[in-house]
């Protein structure tokens, strides 16, 4: 493991501004605000101690829902489909490489989402999507809690 690990870094980070900005400012203003990113140091290192057990289920899912996807799409997507046929085809492709292509296979994803809300899929694709976007926001509420890291 490389030391300083990056959870000891943003915690000396916070220590730092803690013990030794805020008592050197004059300016509540200023004292507030660094407290502010003291707060927001501690916050970012308890997030990241959680962060590569959220980023591999999620890749985890996204292959699952890449492949559901691919199997149900030669069935279930007709020839007013083809689009997301090929979204479904190219999102395994993805999901298949190594290392998978997260970004893209959000891609399809967002397509597969959009053509649900705007009612273009039967009901066992329109299941898939949606048990994957509950499955995804679950994650991320589980993952940040009720505390986001912007201001």
């Amino acid at each position: 493991m490389l030391r300083p690990t990056v959870n000891e870094l943003l915690t000396r980070l916070q220590g730092t501004v803690a013990g030794i900005l805020i008592p050197e400012l004059t300016s509540p203003y200023a004292q507030g605000q660094a407290m502010y990113v003291a707060a927001m140091l501690a916050r970012a290192a308890a997030i990241h101690e959680r962060e590569a057990r959220y980023n591999a289920d999620e890749l985890k899912d996204l292959r699952a829902t890449m492949a559901a996807l691919a199997r149900l799409a030669p069935k279930h997507l007709g020839r007013r489909l083809g689009d997301l046929k090929k979204a479904a085809a190219a999102g395994l492709r993805c999901a298949r490489r190594t290392p998978p292509d997260h970004r893209a296979m959000e891609a399809v994803v967002a397509a597969f989402a959009a053509a649900l809300v705007l009612g273009r899929l039967d009901d066992t694709v329109a299941r898939v999507v949606r048990a994957h976007l509950k499955r995804h926001l679950d994650r991320t509420r589980d993952f940040l809690g009720n505390i986001t890291l912007g201001g």
